[in-house]
């Protein structure tokens, strides 16, 4: 497969090239292309394309035959046989319901595969970002920790010539010691996350990716942009499309089990000869009674098939629109608070280059340089945190919203059952 030619859904045409690094979309798209439980999906979904299609194939004709061959007769006699053949023409009635029956079910399949494509590269993406995330903080972590443990040798320099106190000796360690475990934690996060984004991208779990940050990060929509997403959802998202197609299936498979309610004819053409040579040309008639036979339970349980269907649909919807709503609320929350860091950013800096200079020139003891420090480590750690949690957010909204609508018109030409 050509990745630089591929047309992932949700997705405007991107050059991939892994020798400038992945992005978001770089990843989604090698998850879709090289994902081990995609490519085993396609074939399986191959295998129902297939057992769907012979489903709707017409029955084929019923040819038999028969020989007897008489026994301590007299030598006039000869061998009987007799051949016929026969079709069911109550097959006839059923097929165009049948036929359409198996339509929306091959659709069904794609669409049902194109959803599992858009939640792997959903998936991707999450553990591209959290890879990412814990890469960018551990960078910081690790610049933090070697110029602390600098600052702990001078320290412990200064304490051996007798210029520092035992207990700021012990401060200076115990903040270094602070870095180094959450460093570590951190390391061991991206350890996790890394490993888990190679394996869904069907890579090495050891094999290291260059990953670029994304700087396009997407706003957040307003409400009534919102609404107008969630009036297009049930004609958009590949799963509810897929559901409204397997909702049309069983409803011609109602309609195919209300037809086979009808009698059933069967029409043959017989040839035969008896054991004295006479030959005879005929045809037969069978005539069956479905309505008699339970056939009317083979309708309720269609119909009983179909409304489950329904009911399945409905609830992924409200489902989808209840978490949408949930997710745009938290994107709000995240939105203000990185408006507040982003604010008090320039201050935080001015502080930290303050509180170093201060510390140098020993107008500031060991413990409020080390406390301050801490602190503002936290805070950068958390912002960057927030920052990738509304990354992650925004990426499962779109998929909540199976966006963008023009690369998956609604294929069912009907009006919504």
């Amino acid at each position: 497969m050509d990745v630089n030619r591929i047309h992932f859904p949700g997705l405007k045409p991107h050059p991939f090239d892994p020798s400038r690094g992945l992005d978001a979309t770089d990843v989604a798209i090698l998850a879709v292309v090289n994902n081990p439980a995609l490519k085993t999906a396609r074939v399986q979904a191959q295998a129902g394309e297939a057992q769907a299609f012979v489903a709707g194939m017409l029955p084929g004709p019923q040819l038999s035959y028969s020989l007897d061959h008489p026994t301590h007769q007299p030598p006039q006699y000869t061998n009987a046989h007799s051949a016929g053949l026969a079709y069911d023409i109550t097959a006839l009635v059923t097929h165009p319901a049948t036929e359409s029956a198996v339509q929306a079910t091959a659709k069904q399949i794609d669409l049902n595969l194109l959803w599992q494509e858009w939640q792997v590269a959903q998936q991707a993406q999450l553990l591209y970002v959290d890879c990412l995330n814990n890469s960018r903080k551990l960078d910081l972590l690790t610049k933090l920790r070697d110029n602390m443990e600098s600052r702990y040798q001078a320290e412990q320099r200064a304490y051996a010539a007798g210029d520092l106190a035992l207990a700021d000796l012990g401060l200076g360690l115990a903040a270094l010691q602070n870095v180094q475990t959450i460093a570590g934690t951190t390391a061991t996060a991206r350890n996790a996350s890394c490993r888990s984004l190679n394996e869904i991208l069907g890579l090495q779990p050891d094999m290291v990716l260059n990953l670029m940050p994304d700087n396009d990060p997407l706003a957040t929509p307003t409400p009534a942009v919102l609404q107008q997403d969630l009036a297009e959802l049930p004609q958009r998202r590949p799963d509810l499309v897929a559901l409204r197609y397997g909702y049309k299936s069983q409803d011609e498979e109602v309609w195919r089990a209300v037809l086979a309610q009808f009698p059933g004819i069967s029409f043959g053409i017989n040839r035969a000869q008896d054991t004295s040579d006479v030959h005879t040309t005929g045809f037969s008639v069978s005539v069956n009674f479905p309505f008699l036979g339970g056939g009317a339970a083979a309708v309720h349980a269609a119909e009983a098939t179909r409304n489950a269907l329904w009911q399945q649909y409905q609830q992924r919807l409200d489902e989808a629109v209840s978490e949408v709503h949930l997710i745009h609320a938290d994107l709000g929350v995240l939105d203000r608070e990185l408006a507040q860091a982003d604010a008090s950013s320039v201050d935080t800096q001015q502080m930290l280059i303050g509180a170093r200079n201060a510390y140098e020139r020993g107008d500031l003891t060991a413990p409020a340089y080390y406390d301050i420090s801490i602190a503002i480590l936290n805070r950068k750690l958390a912002n960057m945190d927030i920052q990738a949690q509304r990354q992650q957010l925004r990426i499962a909204l779109e998929t909540l919203l199976g966006l963008p609508a023009e690369d998956l018109q609604h294929p069912v030409n009907e009006k919504q059952p």
